[in-house]
């Protein structure tokens, strides 16, 4: 009986271990990555949605990666700038890691040691990214800077997510 009882329970945590594995996944790459959080968006043209975020591993490397719905035709790309709650701002170089699927747009950025050091200290308060359309022609809504913010009923603690996740 005892020994049923210790292979059902070493069954069981061995799922919930398997099963707690979240990936983010740009195009032929997958990442092992935190859970997805949101953004709320601060544009006021109703084809701009919610960012999401994630953070995520690329072996020794750490990223941010942003997606949201949007359309097929257009990626997030350019400079990505994170502001902190403590007045911190955090600039991202594109790496050119982007993908757009399902009309989901996605694009990650590096994080070095020290911008993690500096969002362990102080929350996300803001991102502030780029949406362009290289077959959109001059005629086009979507291209533009948008911002989305921490806010409301789900805004996160990214403190804890970053201290927790990049140890």
């Amino acid at each position: 009986m005892r020994q049923t009882i210790l292979i059902i329970t070493l069954a069981l945590s061995y799922a919930v271990n398997v099963n707690g594995q979240n990936f983010a996944f740009i195009g032929e790459n997958s990442y092992p990555s935190t859970e997805k959080f949101m953004l709320q968006s601060n544009s006021d043209k109703e084809d701009i949605g919610n960012l999401n975020l994630v953070f995520a591993k690329d072996g020794t490397a750490s990223l941010i990666i942003v997606s949201s719905k949007l359309t097929d035709v257009v990626k997030i790309a350019e400079k990505l700038i994170i502001y902190l709650d403590d007045g911190t701002v955090i600039s991202c170089t594109d790496r050119g890691i982007n993908d757009n699927v399902d009309d989901v747009a996605i694009s990650a950025y590096h994080l070095t040691a020290s911008e993690l050091s500096k969002m362990k200290n102080s929350n996300i308060n803001t991102i502030r990214f780029e949406i362009v359309c290289p077959v959109c022609g001059p005629l086009n809504s979507w291209e533009g800077v948008y911002s989305a913010s921490n806010k409301g009923s789900s805004r996160t603690d990214f403190t804890k997510v970053i201290e927790s996740f990049f140890k």
